[in-house]
């Protein structure tokens, strides 16, 4: 199929978002299929000829990942079985939106081919985009995402600039680990709490002494 033959709505929104280099893009006929480079979250995105239509769409599911339906109706942007449902005007900042939900969450080194290698893990957090979305918040002006890593000896949250001072302390070298996951977590600069993924507020009794000043420190440079 060349280009040209495309539908051209398809070709439209495609026009739009082709210069998100976190995304790959692949045409396939009727659709878009996205991929988030990093994470390799899929997206699919599809149009529609109307709102009725594109919930017809939402309700065909093609495995994990994100379904975007766009719609020629102005202004229109809402969730629908779990469908982003959108005028193509939406889309790019959607697709960012979705970018700046996605966050590197710890490695692992494996062996490949006789080589070791770096593993990178990243995480989706769709629950806190919707959240998000429903009360207009903007990362780096109402909250930030960071890395704390679970301190195997005293069982806190520690900030992910202070792990290795915080593990020496303990008698454990970092440079001997060849795997870390990290918990991330959502700093509030709104209310000055901190959540988890699933919108809980993480009390500052789980918090390291380290982390606790991280936080503050945060939070103050946001009010200044």
């Amino acid at each position: 199929m060349k280009y040209s033959e495309l539908d051209s709505r398809l070709r439209k929104v495609y026009s739009r978002i082709r210069t998100l280099d976190d995304y790959h893009w692949d045409l396939s006929g009727d659709k878009i299929i996205g991929r988030h480079k990093k994470s390799d979250l899929k997206i699919r995105i599809r149009v529609a000829n109307s709102r009725e239509e594109a919930e017809k769409l939402s309700e065909v599911k093609e495995g994990e990942g994100l379904d975007i339906v766009v719609v020629p109706n102005k202004g229109t942007f809402y969730i629908h079985n779990g469908t982003f449902i959108m005028t193509s005007k939406f889309l790019r900042g959607t697709l960012v939106d979705i970018n700046d939900h996605i966050v590197w969450r710890g490695f692992k080194v494996v062996e490949q081919d006789g080589k070791l290698m770096q593993e990178d893990f990243y995480e989706y957090l769709g629950g806190r985009f919707i959240e998000h979305l429903k009360n207009n918040m903007t990362i780096g002006q109402d909250f930030v995402f960071w890395q704390f890593y679970k301190c195997e000896k005293c069982g806190k949250y520690v900030d992910i600039d202070s792990v290795r001072s915080h593990l020496k302390e303990h008698g454990i070298k970092i440079e001997d680990k060849d795997e870390m996951m990290y918990e991330v977590f959502e700093i509030s600069i709104i209310d000055g709490k901190v959540y988890d993924k699933f919108g809980k507020e993480v009390k500052e009794d789980k918090l390291s002494e380290e982390a606790k000043d991280f936080i503050k420190e945060t939070l103050e440079s946001f009010k200044s």
